[in-house]
């Protein structure tokens, strides 16, 4: 089933070069965006083969911090410009300043106008440019088709107070061929003049095709430091930062083809769900073909990575979406709804969703959870580990792997070891969710909690040790 769905998806990813797309990871290989995605589909075949065993081995206990996973080399994303036009905003008749007191909105935007369509550059140097995020309507600067812009390691676009619920500082939107590399983009949180809403965004994309993001980083939003929507397709976020942001690192509601690698989503918190990573489609939108590889997600207030809806989709609306090799620790820290949430999450996504070979580590709450009719699902390689009960709430929190209501989902390959409660729950009575070959050693509650077969059994399937020990 799973093969047959990615048939042309992997032929057409293939004939982009597969020299390069068999050492990507490994030897930092520079790629395009259409060869990354062509990975991706050779790596959902490669799980729809079966699982090959966690490449993890046998791992210390305390040995789970991130630079132990094997994660790929920093990779240069964005393709050459098509022209050799560089402008820079400082030039007369663009005239921006950078010096953090004027307002330089129209004057990169100039810049922009001149540049777009021709291939060319516009360039930002160093200093701090004031933009007014709501100067076209929820935009500040809105980019063109066929152009790159390029910021000075020490350039800033900083949001001016505002009291909009919904803005974007950088606007990709109808657009294709776009590239963004390096600078850092400030929202306005701490000076927003509002209080509802929380669409503030430092990147937003929609409607667009083509589009490289790199080597950036959105901290301070009053909604999502990236923000990926409506119809867009071939987009590749690599080596940027999200950095407390208020309702999520990034978010994804609708996209055809997305890489997202060597990044890192921190300290996300103010509004739910608070996320490093959300993968959530609106009503009537669609996500397919996503590869989140080589990415940290840490310290956020509610999970780290999240798949789904809170609501039951009538067709797949999620379709394959592969979480594979990130470090994703220290995430579920007081929730600004209460209670508690998951590392891991996917819920209602019926369309191969895959988490594999990630390291997941003294995250407060739950390791990864299956859960509201996520059939299919494959959860293999990954180390679980460390994971913290939250007062109130022993009987579902503290646990490595839970899966509810997932039929012909797969938990094999697995290192759960030294969590607070239970090492690996299923829920429900589900013969067709396979729990095999997982090694699951020193747990604070039972090894494997399971409804179907008897712990005989169970024990014979996975190795099973040293549980049950919580005081």
């Amino acid at each position: 089933m799973r093969v047959g769905g990615i048939r042309s998806w992997l032929l057409g990813g293939l004939a982009l070069g597969t020299a390069c797309l068999a050492l990507a990871l490994d030897r930092g290989c520079v790629f395009s965006t259409g060869t990354a995605h062509g990975f991706l589909a050779s790596r959902r075949l490669a799980l729809a083969s079966g699982p090959a065993g966690n490449p993890l081995g046998d791992r210390n206990p305390e040995a789970d911090q991130p630079q132990e996973i094997p994660t790929p080399a920093p990779l240069e994303c964005a393709p050459n410009p098509r022209s050799k036009l560089v402008v820079n905003v400082r030039d007369v008749p663009y005239g921006a300043k950078g010096n953090g007191v004027i307002d330089d909105t129209h004057a990169i935007q100039r810049a922009v106008d001149a540049v777009g369509g021709t291939g060319g550059t516009v360039l930002i140097p160093e200093g701090t440019y004031l933009v007014n995020a709501v100067a076209q309507g929820s935009a500040g600067i809105r980019l063109k088709s066929s152009m790159t812009l390029r910021l000075a390691n020490g350039a800033v676009l900083k949001a001016m107070p505002n009291a909009s619920e919904n803005y974007a500082i950088l606007a990709i939107s109808h657009v294709n061929h776009v590239n963004v590399v390096g600078g850092t983009l400030v929202g306005e949180r701490g000076s927003h003049i509002g209080t509802s809403g929380e669409w503030g965004m430092g990147i937003s994309i929609d409607h667009s095709d083509q589009v490289v993001v790199q080597g950036v980083t959105a901290k301070e939003c009053w909604g999502d430091g990236f923000y990926i929507t409506d119809l867009s397709s071939n987009v590749t976020l690599c080596n940027v930062t999200a950095d407390h942001n208020r309702r999520q690192g990034l978010s994804v509601t609708s996209v055809d083809g997305l890489v997202v690698k060597n990044s890192t989503f921190k300290n996300t918190t103010g509004t739910e769900p608070e996320c490093g990573i959300d993968i959530e489609p609106n009503d009537g939108q669609t996500v397919r073909r996503v590869l989140i590889t080589g990415c940290t997600l840490t310290n956020n207030a509610g999970g780290g990575f999240q798949c789904g809806s809170g609501v039951q989709f009538t067709a797949p609306r999620i379709l394959d979406t592969v979480f594979d090799r990130n470090v994703v620790s220290g995430n579920g820290l007081k929730p600004i709804g209460g209670g508690y949430r998951a590392a891991v999450k996917v819920s209602h996504s019926i369309g191969n969703t895959s988490i594999t070979n990630n390291v997941i580590s003294r995250n407060l709450g739950q390791g990864i959870m299956l859960m509201a009719f996520s059939a299919g699902t494959v959860v293999t390689g990954n180390a679980v580990t460390h994971t913290k009960m939250v007062e109130g709430h022993a009987t579902w929190t503290g646990g490595g792997i839970y899966v509810s209501q997932c039929p012909r989902s797969t938990v094999t390959g697995n290192r759960v070891e030294s969590n607070d409660a239970v090492g690996i729950w299923l829920v429900d009575k589900d013969p067709s969710v396979d729990i095999s070959g997982n090694t699951v050693v020193g747990n604070g509650g039972p090894g494997i909690r399971h409804a179907v077969a008897a712990a005989e059994a169970v024990n014979k399937a996975n190795t099973v040790s040293g549980n049950g020990k919580r005081p």
